[in-house]
């Protein structure tokens, strides 16, 4: 199993995000993780990183417990996050932010080489590689945040919300390059969106979450297909 989270329970101060979520998200795979804002779907990528620490429960990766250990080991083991709100620093050049996507890297070889295959995945990026990424579209930024991510060549990607604030076309486009990420270089993705329909067109296993517990779970397909799910926790 390439992500485990078991019995996962989180809080900001006084308030609970999450009550004993588990989730399972296998090698190869991508699983979805669905649900209203406030549900607690970030939250879960941010125990996954190591961006918030547990209040209880383990979380497992590639069968090691990680929820103790700090995020910059986490992404040296293999863990990619990008963030809701892409994070990118806006005053850098494109190729600077994803210089720093591989900041926890020595071989300066492999670098270069990634950041050409970033181009090749983005060619938009090599187009923009001396501009500051803050005068970027938002579909523009949303392909370096990915490829900033790729740039630690991560085992697993969490992706929170890819599709926020894009044009319906350019969300058509990110979620090709997401499905090319997962079959072609075959890393695992665990993925928060809010287009409930266009999430589980591309996973194959789905969690939906209600008030930072898991409230349904199940086949992508069988979760797309059933009417009384749409309309009682999908909203579409």
């Amino acid at each position: 199993m390439m992500l485990r989270l078991s019995e996962v329970s989180a809080s900001y101060g006084p308030v609970n995000a999450l009550e004993g979520v588990s989730i399972n998200v296998p090698e190869g795979t991508i699983v979805t993780l669905l649900g209203a804002n406030g549900a607690g779907k970030s939250t879960v990528l941010r125990c996954a990183s190591g961006l918030l620490r547990p209040s209880g429960g383990t979380v497992e990766f590639r069968g090691r417990q990680i929820q103790r250990r700090p995020s910059e080991a986490i992404v040296s083991m293999g863990i990619a996050h990008v963030p809701e709100g892409r994070e990118l620093f806006a005053e850098l050049t494109v190729e600077e932010n994803l210089l720093l996507g591989a900041y926890s890297r020595r071989d300066k070889k492999g670098v270069r080489q990634d950041i050409g295959r970033m181009e090749e995945y983005f060619p938009v990026l090599r187009q923009r590689s001396t501009q500051a990424a803050g005068l970027l579209s938002g579909g523009e930024q949303q392909q370096l945040a990915l490829a900033r991510g790729l740039m630690s060549r991560p085992r697993l990607m969490l992706l929170d919300e890819p599709s926020l604030g894009l044009a319906p076309l350019v969300v058509r486009g990110i979620f090709e390059i997401i499905q090319r990420i997962n079959k072609e270089d075959g890393v695992t993705i665990l993925l928060v969106e809010q287009d409930a329909g266009l999430a589980l067109g591309v996973a194959s296993y789905g969690y939906v979450m209600e008030a930072g517990r898991i409230a349904l779970k199940g086949d992508a397909e069988r979760l797309r297909s059933d009417d009384s799910i749409r309309r009682s926790y999908l909203g579409y």
